[in-house]
């Protein structure tokens, strides 16, 4: 999983880059591919219009040679969030529509929206995918958009700086892990600008440092027949001393030791807010003479939640007759739950809708510190195995498997 971007300068130049070459980080690399058509109004074909999962509105990103900027030159890092309401689809995951106003487009597994708007970007329209596979081509009527634009203050007394928004559709709970992202924009001037048809949106908002954010995501209902929203100015909230922030800080200070040079080492401890299955004092040590398998994950980590933990919930109950060689703790990191209640809260449309109405088997425990990930030295979520003799080990799911599997009972991996 990839490591978090927290140097602003780098965060910027990361996001612009992100902004010209893919997607969103979404789960997996998989793709289906949807096929439909675009009409107007009155339901004629629209010639040459975009239709993308992923759209932007910060231009092209090419200069006025016709050529991408180079994004490390720090003037065209400027010059590309300069185009501020310029809406343009990611190129690698967008499609134009033929003269018939069909179309063919690979749309990520994580996402279940189109926006298609027309060649002049003066009609915009948005289809909810159906779910499941084989469906019949979806139609995608285009009319008027509505402009969306504000400013940002910040919770200080100097400006905001670079500042970021995500235009997001609310959350649906059939389809719990998707992402919801749209549209992105961001500026140099605390402002923002862009384009969607009438309908719910959520925004996400922060600067640079990600030390500021809009905070709650602030909810906006854009209405039919109006040419532009208004939002005026919204204040960021200084979110700098939330345990996510000061882990990130540590990641980047000096003492900072990494988790790959504390394998053969004993295992740090951990610390737990809230546990099930296992005492919420609960130690590493507990678990001497077992493999202990902890897996760390959060409620924004799609491929924890929608691949690896259930592939670990597999392998724990196909291996229930080595219940006695070893354990899986889950950490949750989060700081937006209280206890394991608020994590059931949060999991209850996922286990119903993405995992078959299963829960997870092993035990669960919640970190809202990130004390935990801190004490590990680790830069992402995922998992560590801690042998018998409490000495952490590089692995996760399948070197456990190669352990358990092998004849005579190994007590350590095979490299």
């Amino acid at each position: 999983m990839p490591d978090v971007v927290s140097s602003p300068r780098s965060r910027v130049l990361c996001l612009a880059l992100l902004a010209l070459a893919s997607a969103p980080p979404c789960r997996g690399g998989e793709a289906r591919a949807v096929r439909g058509r675009v009409v107007d109004e009155a339901g004629r074909p629209v010639a040459g219009a975009a239709v993308a999962d992923f759209w932007r509105a910060n231009g092209t990103g090419k200069g006025p040679d016709g050529k991408y900027l180079d994004l490390k030159v720090e003037a065209n890092v400027r010059a590309f969030w300069g185009h501020l309401g310029e809406m343009e689809p990611l190129v690698r995951q967008a499609a134009t529509t033929g003269a018939d106003g069909r179309f063919a487009v690979e749309v990520s597994s994580s996402k279940h929206a189109l926006m298609a708007m027309d060649r002049d970007r003066r009609k915009a329209g948005l289809a909810i995918l159906p779910m499941g596979e084989g469906q019949d081509p979806i139609e995608i009527r285009i009319g008027p958009p509505v402009k969306v634009r504000g400013s940002f203050r910040s919770p200080g007394d100097g400006p905001p700086g670079w500042t970021h928004v995500y235009c997001n559709l609310p959350g649906d709970d059939a389809r719990p892990i998707d992402s919801t992202r749209l549209v992105s924009c961001g500026s140099f001037e605390g402002r923002f600008e862009f384009s969607v048809p009438p309908g719910r949106y959520v925004l996400v908002g922060y600067d640079e440092s990600d030390d500021a954010r809009l905070v709650p995501d602030r909810e906006i209902a854009v209405e039919p027949g109006r040419a532009e929203l208004d939002l005026g100015v919204l204040t960021l909230a200084d979110v700098s001393k939330v345990p996510r922030r000061a882990y990130e800080r540590a990641k980047d200070g000096a003492g900072w030791v990494d988790v790959a040079d504390r394998y053969g080492k004993p295992a740090p401890g951990w610390h737990l807010d809230d546990a099930r299955g296992i005492a919420r004092d609960a130690r590493i040590e507990d678990f001497r003479g077992k493999w202990l398998l902890v897996y760390f994950w959060g409620f924004g980590c799609a491929p924890c939640l929608g691949t690896e933990l259930p592939s670990l919930s597999r392998f724990y109950e196909a291996h229930a007759a080595d219940r006695g060689r070893f354990e899986v703790v889950a950490v949750c990191t989060d700081d937006d739950a209280r206890s394991m209640a608020d994590v059931d809260r949060r999991l209850e449309p996922i286990v119903r809708n993405a995992w078959g109405g299963k829960p997870l088997p092993f035990p669960t425990a919640l970190d809202t510190s990130y004390r935990t990930m801190e004490a590990f030295g680790l830069r992402t979520l995922g998992p560590q195995l801690v042998d018998p003799e409490g000495i952490l080990r590089k692995g996760g799911e399948r070197e456990l498997a190669k352990v358990l599997d092998a004849p005579g009972g190994s007590t350590s991996p095979r490299r």
